[in-house]
């Protein structure tokens, strides 16, 4: 998975030295993260990868090393799913860094089949919007300059349904996908008007990543390795896909409350360029603000 000498070359025309920028990548053993955490890595950055699981993210961490034996490199333990791992990434990120300069949400899940999280969450809205949103809201007094959270255009196709938010009385693993990132969008937009930080979006279009993961429960390998080569045939890689999210956390002339996504036909594949989110991620923020601290007040 080393990443190509063109994208490498285009980041030493568009990014400045990272040298001294301690910098959370969440979700990255593979995929989009894997590729942001490589070009941040090239760049001098401090990283530190924030990985489910330990042993993918070994190796994910072993492959950068031999492409950038330079890099400095951590690793730290992630599941977003769950409050206690939340709570311990933090203590020890608190206890280890101090500050982070820049914080990177890029973790995500797509489920074909329902299942639930220690709190009694939907997993994929848990670890798409919630687990994001109590991650941020504990480090947050931590951060120094920047945030960045990485969207989807799938949002644009999400609707939030509070008296079924976790989709019990109809689960359709497309809807909930979208219903999750639509929250993420809305608590994006809500953060980037009131929190002095920078606050940034970004999203990858579509890519072939391993999104369809039969490890994650609810897809059969069969059906992975087709959806996962489907992609692959129409859509870009990874590696360019994950510039969009790059340059969202390092371009200086970007604005809280600015989305970096493809500059390709409908948005799907290309080169980064700035966008506008949909009406729907800038409505109704408060109400999800409201709602969110009192699924948490309920849960503690």
């Amino acid at each position: 998975m080393s990443i190509k000498l063109k994208y490498l070359q285009w980041v030493d025309t568009h990014v400045d030295d990272l040298t001294n920028k301690k910098i959370i990548v969440t979700g990255c053993n593979s995929g989009i993260g894997f590729y942001v955490a490589g070009y941040l890595a090239y760049k001098n950055a401090t990283v530190i990868m924030a990985c489910r699981d330990l042993n993918k993210a070994k190796k994910a961490k072993n492959e950068l090393l031999q492409q950038f034996p330079h890099a400095t490199i951590h690793l730290l333990q992630l599941n977003l799913a769950s409050n206690e791992s939340i709570q311990n990434f933090v203590s020890h990120i608190i206890k280890e860094y101090h500050q982070i300069d820049i914080l990177i949400h890029n973790a995500g899940v797509y489920h074909l089949k329902k299942s639930w999280t220690k709190e009694q969450f939907e997993t994929v809205m848990a670890t798409n919007y919630l687990g994001t949103y109590l991650l941020n809201e504990r480090i947050l007094p931590y951060i120094k300059e920047r945030i960045v959270f990485t969207t989807s255009i799938a949002h644009r196709w999400g609707k939030i349904d509070y008296d079924d938010f976790f989709s019990i009385k109809k689960y359709r693993h497309i809807r909930v996908y979208a219903n999750s990132k639509l929250a993420l969008s809305k608590y994006f937009t809500y953060l980037s008007l009131q929190c002095p930080l920078k606050i940034v979006a970004a999203h990858p279009g579509i890519c072939s990543t391993n999104l369809l993961d039969p490890q994650r429960g609810g897809v059969s390998k069969a059906f992975a390795r087709c959806g996962n080569a489907f992609l692959q045939l129409f859509m870009h890689s990874a590696q360019k896909g994950a510039l969009s999210t790059l340059i969202a956390a390092t371009d200086p002339s970007l604005q809280s409350g600015e989305l970096i996504g493809p500059r390709g036909i409908f948005h799907i594949s290309g080169y980064p360029k700035k966008q506008k989110l949909s009406k729907k991620a800038w409505m109704g923020q408060q109400e999800l603000m409201n709602y969110t601290k009192k699924l948490f007040d309920l849960k503690s």
